[in-house]
């Protein structure tokens, strides 16, 4: 027995090193479905999935029989490695970001830095080794069973050809049975077609759900290299039809405040509404939001949905100054970022426009960005006295003190940083709010951060108010994304849309506004085109002010507003207005 198992492991030996390295991949896209995929699609169904799996590692290793068999211990050992850096990297991306890293990001070696260390470590769990573990194990096999006779073994050139045809009729018939699949299941929707299957994206990881690794990979790529086309008459006529179509062309000043008011957009990191107003051992979490929102010339919106994508908080700048959509694919400050834009900088003509964030501005592309965007001044951390140690306060008082010198009208962008994921321990002073023996100590750590930006942000209009700049400025205090949502503080797995509403409170208006409704992150930009009396502006943005909500009948699906605003931004719309 012991001898013909010997004389089998001799003759197919390249079979089954090949068969156990498909099986490494295909149990870490296991790995990837039971800690991300299920958590994204409860529905996710186990044998379609796998299927996939055993399509993707088969095809991802094809090159195997293509080599000469040298390089072919290397070829596996090489894409195996690679393959658990990337899904090592996408579990730990997913755990603050909800969706995977696009291939764009692993290139960003400028965004690496102490928070993004912290980051990465506060994403690590235990169960994470199995990634490891499983690589780590098909090595020792190799080297103790297949090695030498992998070396040795010589295939004839029908027989690697059989496996190759093999190989790919398996892996199409697998994709031809999904494709069909899919296609049954959605057919009730008119537009539906197996082709958009492949071309369609609203997320990283619904398209990896959707489609396989392979196929999220040559996507990915297809998308890059046609980053850079131009647009043809028809796309022209599409958006002029869009824009046309949803009234965006509107042109009045009805809810303006008094020509050339200074307009400052504070941008707070991860605010995530449900905190306005919510307490602590009856310790006010924001008393000063709270505060605002009572005031009778305040904007209050509490019920903001999020909709940043990978670029997360530059996503966030993006749409406030543009009006547009950010790209599903990568960062668009990064891969877009030195597009030209029609944006709030430009349509304040007359104003002195800065901005001051609390990072390096190599970090997503923030200098080229906001130079798109049209600011005339950017200071990132170097312009601060200790670059390593600002915060929320630092930032705050530093932005009154060089407000108070430059000239009026102007636009200033303030981003704050206090608020930054990861919360597992304090970078700022300790209170009762952390001490708390309530909820889990991530929650409250969470909530003390909260807590300093709102006494950052109240001492701030304090300085506003007794350098005189106050009466003639209308404020935005604006969230950028998510980031504690409402059922993890309730200790509930069922998410609403409720659970992830940012906020945005306007102060100074023209009048007294609490909206109930509920907007996007899209809709600020027109809102504060409205508020700043700039509608002889010709860009008025894919989203809809909050004072004219009401008056919309007919709205655009996301799918075509993610389109129009895609196009808009891939192919340049804004270089030839």
């Amino acid at each position: 027995m012991k001898n013909k198992l010997f004389k089998i492991r001799e003759q197919y030996s390249l079979e089954i090193f090949y068969i156990l390295a498909v099986l490494c991949i295909t149990l870490q896209l296991l790995l990837l479905r039971q800690f991300i995929i299920l958590d994204f699609d409860e529905d996710s169904q186990l044998i379609t999935y796998s299927l996939r799996s055993i399509s993707d590692a088969l095809l991802l290793l094809l090159p195997f029989w293509l080599i000469p068999s040298k390089f072919r211990g290397y070829y596996i050992g090489i894409t195996i490695s690679l393959f658990t850096f990337w899904g090592l990297s996408q579990l730990w991306y997913y755990r603050t970001y909800n969706d995977l890293m696009p291939f764009s990001s692993f290139l960003l070696f400028e965004n690496i830095s102490p928070l993004l260390i912290r980051s990465i470590k506060a994403s690590i769990r235990h169960t994470d080794m199995f990634f490891f573990t499983l690589p780590i194990f098909l090595f020792f096999l190799y080297r103790l069973f297949f090695l030498k006779p992998a070396k040795e073994a010589k295939l004839k050139r029908k027989q690697r050809a059989s496996y190759i045809v093999i190989i790919l009729f398996c892996s199409f018939s697998i994709h031809a049975a999904n494709a069909y699949s899919y296609y049954k299941k959605e057919k009730a929707r008119a537009f539906i077609n197996i082709g958009g299957k492949y071309v369609n994206t609203y997320s990283n990881i619904s398209y990896f759900e959707l489609n396989g690794f392979v196929a999220y990979c040559i996507h990915s790529f297809v998308d890059t290299l046609l980053e850079n086309r131009t647009l043809n008459s028809k796309e022209k006529k599409e958006i002029e039809t869009y824009l046309s179509r949803y009234n965006l062309k509107y042109c009045d000043n009805r809810f303006a405040v008094k020509e050339k008011s200074n307009l400052i957009m504070i941008v707070v990191e991860s605010l995530n509404s449900w905190t306005i107003n919510f307490c602590i051992d009856s310790i006010e979490i924001t008393p000063n939001l709270n505060r605002f929102c009572k005031e009778e010339n305040s904007i209050v919106a509490l019920h903001m949905q999020p909709e940043v994508q990978n670029g997360r908080s530059s996503d966030a700048h993006f749409m406030y100054n543009t009006g547009l959509l950010p790209i599903q694919n990568g960062a668009v400050a990064v891969r877009f970022g030195q597009t030209p834009y029609s944006s709030i900088p430009k349509a304040l003509k007359g104003y002195y426009s800065l901005a001051m964030v609390c990072d390096d501005a190599k970090f997503w592309n923030q200098r080229n960005a906001f130079n798109s965007y049209g600011f005339m001044q950017l200071y990132d951390k170097h312009s601060f006295k200790s670059p390593e140690d600002i915060n929320d306060h630092i930032l705050l008082t530093e932005a009154a003190n060089r407000l108070e010198n430059i000239p009026s009208p102007f636009y200033a962008q303030l981003v704050t940083i206090s608020m930054h994921y990861p919360y597992d321990e304090l970078r700022i002073p300790s209170t009762e709010i952390s001490q708390s023996q309530m909820y889990t100590a991530e929650i409250r750590n969470y909530l003390e951060t909260v807590h300093y930006c709102d006494d950052a942000i109240g001492k701030f209009i304090q300085e506003l108010k007794q350098k005189g700049i106050y009466e003639n400025s209308v404020i935005a205090i604006i969230s950028d994304h998510n980031e504690i949502d409402k059922n993890q503080v309730e200790d509930r797995r069922e998410v609403f849309p409720e659970d992830k509403e940012i906020a945005m409170i306007v102060l100074n208006a023209p009048q007294k506004l609490q909206c109930d409704t509920l907007i996007e992150q899209i809709d600020v930009y027109p809102t504060l085109l409205d508020l700043m009396g700039v509608n002889h502006y010709d860009w008025k943005g894919l989203g809809y002010s909050i004072f004219r909500k009401k008056e919309m009948l007919v709205l655009p699906s996301k799918e075509e507003r993610n389109k129009i605003s895609n196009l808009m931004i891939t192919k340049g719309y804004f270089r030839t207005r």
